[in-house]
């Protein structure tokens, strides 16, 4: 009888670490749900999600920058072409000045979509 109960321990047993974690009532819930849906035990659910959920938090703070950026030159462009058209010419200093801006904001956005990538890998 002893031999039989620790066989099925044995049996029922997983070799590893183990983690306690506490959940809100609001956060459980959640997660049952969410483990229900995918046909899992909530056990198996939190292990998947933890070894293979795709939850990343991004820095946005490049991004706002680049829309501050884009609208800056969007000013530019709009002030070029009203002079452009009153004068039928633009000075090179106002090319210059433009082109700036544009060089500034490609390397805001590739910084961006750099650390998007290394965030998401």
């Amino acid at each position: 009888m002893k031999s039989e109960v620790q066989n099925q321990k044995k049996k029922y047993t997983r070799k590893g670490k183990r983690k306690e974690v506490l959940f809100k009532d609001d956060e459980w819930e959640v997660v049952k749900r969410s483990a229900e849906r995918m046909g899992l035990d909530t056990s198996k659910y939190i292990v998947m999600m933890s070894l293979n959920g795709n939850r990343v938090q991004n820095d946005v703070s490049e991004l706002a920058e680049l829309s501050r950026q884009l609208s800056r030159i969007g000013n530019n462009i709009n002030q070029l072409s009203r002079k452009a058209n009153e004068l039928n010419y633009i000075y090179a200093s106002d090319y210059e000045m433009m082109k700036g801006d544009y060089q500034r904001l490609c390397l805001t956005l590739n910084r961006a979509i750099f650390m998007l990538r290394r965030t998401a890998a």
